[in-house]
C-alpha cells in the first residue's frame, strides 16, 4: 500500500511543532506491514505578497517535500482548494517521472484547502482519498462558497475520518446526513508522556513545592482561551492563597490577541506583586511531559476544539483536566476521575472548576493508566483497517468496469476536464 499524506500543516525544519500529532500518526502508519509512505506539505506562497521559505525534501523521520502553493492574501480563502490541487498534480508528476511507485491512495488532513485540493486532485487521476476532519471545519465552513466546497469534497472523497464524534457530526451537518464517517482519535506516545515523581518534576523545573499550579498548553491564539485563564487567577489566588498560571506553546495567533493576553499577565503580576503568570513559549516533548507531571491541574478553556492533544497528553501523565464543553473535549474527560467539563463562556464556573480540582485529591496513577491506553499504534491499525476497505471497494470497481466494458475511471476524468 503506497500512501501519499498531504497538508500543509506538518512540521518543518523551521517549525518542528507545526502539525506534529500528523507526522506522528503518518510515522506509524508507515510502520504496518507492506505501507510505503512519503509526504507532501505545499507551502503558501504569492509573488511580492507572500514569503514562503524554501524547505529542501526532507528523508527523516518520513520522505517529505514542501513545494510551493500559489495563495493569494484576501481571495485565497475561495482559491486555495483549486491551487492546492494544482501543486499536489505537480508533486505527482514529479514522483512519476523520478521512477517512484504510483500512488494507492491520498491521506489528506483538514478540509481545507488540503481536502478540496487532494480530492480534485484524486479525482482527476483516479486514485481514492481519504480526509481525516480536524477541529478547522467549525471554522472554515462559515464562508458560503467554502462550505460549497467542502461540502462537495466531503461526499466525493472515498472516505471521511474524523477525530471525535464531535467532528463526526460536522461532517453530516455541513456533508449531509447520509455519509458514512469513521471516528478514529489521537493518540500518545507512551515513551513520552508518562507519570513520573512529581515532586522531582517540580525540583527539575524549579517550581516551588508548595504553590499550586495551573498548567495551559496551545497557541496564543483567541480560540484557545488563553485570555479567560488570565481573567479567573486573581479570584483563585484570593481562595486558595500561592497559584500559579504557567502557559506553554507557540506565538502562532492573531497579533492583537497575543497583545491583549501579554498586557493582562503584565497587570495580574503587577497587582499580585508576584510573577503568578509565565508564558514559557514552545518546549519540546520531555520539558512538556514534566511540565504536565509537575502541574496540579492542566486546563484547556477553548472557544474550538476538536480532539485537543494535550488533553490526552495530560492524562497519559497522570494530570486531571479541567476544559470547556467543546468538540471532542467531553468525549476526552469521560468521566468525574479524569476531571471537569464546564460551559464554555461560563467564567465562573470554570474558576469554580478550578478551584475544585486544587484542592481535591486525584488518583494520577489511575488518570495514567487511563490516559496512556491509547497509541498512535492502535491509531495507525484502526486508519490502515480503513484505507483497506477504500483499496477494495476500489478493486471491485475496476472489477465492475471490466466486465460491462464501461472505463467510469475515463468518464470522470474527461467530465473533471
Amino acid at each position: 500500500m503506497n500512501i501519499l499524506t498531504t497538508t500543509l500543516c506538518y512540521p518543518t525544519p523551521a517549525r518542528p511543532d507545526q502539525g506534529i500529532f500528523i507526522q506522528r500518526r503518518a510515522e506509524a502508519l508507515a510502520r504496518c506491514p507492506g505501507v510505503s509512505l512519503s509526504v507532501v506539505s505545499p507551502q503558501p506562497w504569492c509573488p511580492l505578497l507572500r514569503r514562503s521559505e524554501h524547505i529542501s525534501p526532507q528523508n527523516e523521520p518520513l520522505p517529505a517535500t514542501y513545494p510551493r502553493l500559489v495563495s493569494v492574501p484576501t481571495i485565497g480563502w475561495a482559491t486555495d482548494g483549486v491551487a492546492y490541487a494544482r501543486t499536489l498534480l505537480r508533486a505527482l508528476e514529479q514522483q512519476k517521472q523520478a521512477g517512484l511507485p504510483p500512488v494507492d491512495l491520498i491521506d489528506a488532513h483538514f478540509v481545507y484547502p488540503d481536502g478540496v485540493g487532494a480530492w480534485l486532485a484524486g479525482r482527476r487521476l483516479g486514485i481514492p482519498v481519504s480526509v481525516t476532519v480536524r477541529g478547522k471545519i467549525v471554522r472554515l465552513s462559515r464562508r458560503a462558497l467554502r462550505r460549497m466546497q467542502i461540502a462537495a469534497m466531503l461526499r466525493g472523497v472515498d472516505a471521511r475520518i474524523a477525530v471525535s464524534r464531535s467532528l463526526a457530526g460536522w461532517v453530516h451537518k455541513v456533508g449531509g446526513g447520509d455519509l458514512s464517517v469513521d471516528v478514529v482519535s489521537n493518540g500518545i506516545r507512551p515513551d513520552v508522556y508518562r507519570l513520573v515523581d512529581r515532586q522531582w518534576a517540580r525540583v527539575a523545573l524549579g517550581w516551588h513545592q508548595t504553590a499550586k499550579y495551573v498548567l495551559a498548553v496551545g497557541h496564543l491564539q483567541q480560540l484557545k482561551g488563553f485570555d479567560r485563564l488570565v481573567a479567573v487567577l486573581p479570584a483563585l489566588r484570593e481562595g486558595l492563597g500561592d497559584v500559579r498560571l504557567v502557559l506553554v506553546g507557540s506565538r502562532r495567533g492573531e497579533w492583537w490577541f497575543a497583545r491583549k493576553v501579554l498586557g493582562m499577565m503584565e497587570r495580574c503580576n503587577r497587582q499580585a506583586g508576584t510573577p503568578c503568570i509565565r508564558f514559557v513559549g514552545p518546549v519540546i516533548s520531555e520539558q512538556l511531559n514534566l511540565l504536565y507531571n509537575a502541574a496540579d491541574v492542566v486546563v484547556n478553556s477553548s472557544r474550538i476544539e476538536g480532539w485537543n492533544n494535550a488533553i490526552s497528553e495530560a492524562l497519559a501523565a497522570g494530570t486531571p483536566v479541567v476544559a470547556t464543553d467543546v468538540g471532542g473535549n467531553p468525549e476526552q474527560i469521560r468521566s468525574a476521575e479524569l476531571g471537569m467539563i464546564v460551559r464554555d463562556g461560563d467564567l465562573d464556573a470554570l474558576a469554580g472548576a478550578l478551584r475544585s480540582a486544587l484542592v481535591r485529591p486525584w488518583n494520577r496513577a489511575r488518570i495514567a493508566s487511563w490516559g496512556g491506553a491509547r497509541t498512535w499504534t492502535q491509531v495507525a491499525a484502526e486508519v490502515y483497517a480503513i484505507f483497506d476497505r477504500v483499496l477494495a471497494a476500489r478493486a471491485v470497481s475496476v472489477g465492475q468496469q471490466s466486465s460491462d466494458g464501461i472505463d467510469r475511471s475515463a468518464v470522470m476524468m474527461e467530465a473533471a476536464t
